[in-house]
């Protein structure tokens, strides 16, 4: 009976082990639809990270060579589409939408073009973010609560062409130094060819060692008890 329920708990460590590691979706915004070219590339990354049944945390990171703009209603500072069939998805109450204290406004279900990456079902808009010739304020990050019945990481899906768009205006003269544009996440049938861009993170190291601390003592309980 002992012996049983000692593996029993060892059992419980690997499960709690196994879903406790990360497995965060990572998009890298890879391609871009810049009139006269967003070269530095990739220009930032898209984290999905499930934070719970029918929540996903989502984090919008621009490499420092740009900002999100202004698009003053023509278009978007993010975008995003989700499988068919999803309730209406709305921010968590009480959610920081952390944009360094810039305004981004969450817009809802609806169509919103950001050409030439074509149209999302969902948006952020951001009055305050960096306009043309870089006036407003330099923002480089967008992270929010998102939930929705049925929510997961593979909920976020490709419009036909593009996982997400953000509009940025360049900060270097590499990017286009004032100059605004699209920049996405490509995805199948697009320039390039990616199947999809998501890869999933490793265990972080404190999880890993967590885990080997407690396996290594269970492995050492059960054989003194066995012995015994």
């Amino acid at each position: 009976m002992k012996r049983a329920i000692l593996l029993g708990s060892l059992v419980l460590i690997l499960g709690l082990a196994s879903s406790s590691a990360s497995a965060d979706t990572i998009f890298s915004l890879n391609d871009e639809g810049c009139t006269t070219g967003c070269n530095v590339l990739p220009a930032g990354t898209v984290t999905l990270q499930q934070n719970g049944t029918n929540d996903v945390l989502v984090t919008v990171l621009l490499d420092p060579a740009y900002s999100f703009r202004d698009g003053n209603n023509t278009h978007w500072a993010f975008g995003f589409t989700l499988a068919n069939g999803l309730p209406t998805a709305t921010i968590a109450p009480g959610t920081l939408i952390n944009g360094y204290g810039q305004s981004f406004s969450f817009l809802g279900a609806g169509n919103y073009n950001d050409p030439p990456l074509g149209s999302f079902q969902y948006a952020f808009d951001c009055t305050t973010c960096s306009a043309g010739g870089n006036a407003g304020t330099t923002t480089q990050k967008l992270s929010f609560d998102l939930v929705s019945t049925g929510l997961t990481e593979a909920s976020f899906i490709s419009n036909g062409n593009y996982y997400f768009g953000v509009d940025v205006v360049g900060l270097t003269q590499g990017a286009g130094l004032g100059l605004t544009g699209n920049v996405g996440a490509t995805g199948p049938g697009t320039p390039g060819g990616d199947v999809d861009t998501r890869t999933a993170t490793a265990p972080e190291p404190s999880t890993l060692m967590l885990f080997g601390t407690g396996v290594t003592a269970l492995g050492g309980l059960i054989r003194r008890r066995m012995a015994a």
